[in-house]
C-alpha cells in the first residue's frame, strides 16, 4: 500500500506537470470536460495494459477489475472500451515527416554526391530527386512541395537559382502550433515521461537521464550561455545522428536478412529550459511550503513564538 507521503508527492508532481498543459489547453479553447474525457480513456487504456502484462485479459478486458482500479463505473469503462475497440489511432512514432526527409538526405548514400555529402537534388524525377526522397522517407507521394516549403521556412534547405535544392542543416525544429507540431509535443512528452517512470520502477537498469541547472544565473550572462549551450547541443546531435541513423544500423521495412527481432526505437532529446526570476521564486516558495520542517521540536517552538511576537508588535 502506498504511503500518504508518497501519494502526496505524486499528486504534487502531477499538479506541476499539468500547469503548462492546462495553459496550453486554455489557449487552444479546450475545457475541463474534454480534458476529463481524455483522462478517463487514458486510465482505462493503462488499466487494461496492466492486466495484459499481469498475464490476463489477453482476449477480453476485465471490466469489473478496470472499474475498481480506476474509480470509474462499470458502465463508463464499458463505454470507453466499446468506443475504442479498434484501438486508438496509432501515432507516427518516429520523426516528423519533414525531419525524416531531411535525415534521409543526410544519411542515405543513394542521395549523396561523390564526396559522401548530401547531393544537390532536382525537385522532380524518378530517381535522386527531392520528389523521390520525399516518397521514400515521408510515406507520402504527393506532398513534396508542402515538405519543401517547410524545410525552406526553417532554412534547413536552400533553393539554388537553377531550381535545384541543397541541404544546409541536419536539424529541424518540429514543435509548431499546427496538427503535426502538436503531435510532436505529445510524442516527446510521452517519451520523456516514460523514460523517467522506467527509472523510478527499475532503478537497477536505468536509462540515461542527465540534467544540469543553475537556479541563480546572472541575467547579463544568459545570452552568451544560451548561445554556447545551443552550439554544443547542435554539435552533439549532428555527430550522433550520423551514427544512430547510419543505414547499416537500420532495418528496412522487410526486416532484413540479419534482423534479430522487431525494430526498436532508440533516440536522444536535448532541450534548454528557461525561467524568469518570478517563476523560479514561486517554485522555490512552493517547495519550501510543501517540504517537512526538519528542525528540532524546540527550535520549531521558538520560531513559532517569534512569529507570534512579531505579528503582535506589528
Amino acid at each position: 500500500m502506498m504511503s500518504a507521503s508518497l501519494k502526496s508527492a505524486i499528486l504534487a508532481m502531477l499538479a506541476r506537470v499539468l500547469d503548462p498543459l492546462a495553459r496550453m489547453m486554455l489557449e487552444a479553447g479546450i475545457g475541463i470536460g474534454e480534458f476529463v474525457t481524455v483522462a478517463k480513456s487514458a486510465y482505462v487504456r493503462a488499466a487494461r495494459e496492466e492486466g495484459r502484462r499481469a498475464g490476463g485479459e489477453i482476449k477480453r478486458p476485465n471490466i469489473s477489475r478496470i472499474a475498481v482500479v480506476t474509480g470509474l463505473t462499470r458502465l463508463e469503462v464499458a463505454s470507453i472500451l466499446a468506443a475504442g475497440e479498434a484501438g486508438p489511432v496509432a501515432p507516427d512514432r518516429g520523426r516528423q515527416r519533414a525531419e525524416r526527409v531531411l535525415a534521409g538526405w543526410w544519411n542515405d548514400p543513394d542521395f549523396h554526391d561523390e564526396s559522401g555529402e548530401p547531393a544537390v537534388l532536382p525537385l522532380r524525377g524518378a530517381r535522386r530527386s527531392f520528389q523521390a526522397l520525399v516518397r521514400l522517407y515521408s510515406g507520402e507521394r504527393w506532398r513534396s512541395v508542402t515538405i519543401l516549403d517547410e524545410l525552406l521556412r526553417v532554412k534547413a534547405v536552400r533553393q539554388l537559382p537553377d531550381g535545384h535544392l541543397k541541404a544546409l542543416s541536419r536539424s529541424y525544429a518540429t514543435v509548431r502550433w499546427d496538427p503535426e507540431g502538436i503531435a510532436s509535443v505529445g510524442e516527446q512528452l510521452a517519451e520523456h515521461c516514460e523514460t523517467l517512470l522506467h527509472n523510478l520502477k527499475d532503478p537497477g537498469h536505468p536509462r540515461f537521464v542527465g540534467r544540469i541547472v543553475n537556479s541563480r544565473v546572472d541575467p547579463r550572462y544568459v545570452p552568451v550561455l544560451l548561445r554556447d549551450l545551443r552550439e554544443s547541443a547542435e554539435v552533439f546531435l549532428t555527430t550522433e545522428d550520423s551514427s544512430l541513423n547510419y543505414v547499416g544500423h537500420t532495418l528496412n521495412k522487410e526486416g532484413g536478412a540479419a534482423a534479430a527481432g522487431s525494430p526498436m526505437r532508440l533516440g536522444v532529446t536535448l532541450y534548454i529550459f528557461e525561467e524568469d526570476d518570478e517563476e523560479a521564486s514561486e517554485g522555490e516558495a512552493e517547495e519550501k511550503e510543501s517540504a517537512p520542517d526538519r528542525r528540532a521540536p524546540g527550535v520549531r517552538a521558538k520560531a513559532r513564538r517569534r512569529r507570534r511576537t512579531s505579528r503582535g508588535s506589528a
